[in-house]
């Protein structure tokens, strides 16, 4: 399965993109990974992320909207929040030119 990518993405990186999970994976693992992405819930947790943490969004994102950023970052101590612009759910494939920019300034 893949995902779907903007073409302007896939034009500058084509190939396969990793969103959906190792091509080669058994549908067993697959649907394992399906049904835990529905059922998990870590939002209680969230106060007690002691890490430094980045959101980092794509603000074209359908599948979790961009909105969800802020709340999630104010449930983390001192998290950050940054939207890429132009970019859907698999943000870190569909702009990897750009995308390390702002986790690199957040790391350093």
């Amino acid at each position: 399965m893949r995902p779907r990518v903007p073409a302007h993405a896939r034009a500058r990186h084509p190939g396969r993109y990793g969103t959906l999970g190792d091509p080669h994976m058994p549908p067993h693992a697959r649907h394992g990974h399906l049904v835990t992405d529905n059922w998990h819930d870590a939002w209680e947790a969230l106060p007690s992320v002691a890490a430094p943490t980045l959101v980092l969004h794509g603000d074209q994102d359908r599948l979790t909207p961009p909105e969800n950023a802020p709340p999630l970052a104010e449930r983390i101590p001192d998290a950050r929040v940054h939207l890429l612009p132009a970019a859907r759910h698999a943000c870190f494939e569909e702009c990897r030119d750009t995308a390390g920019a702002p986790v690199r300034a957040f790391l350093a």
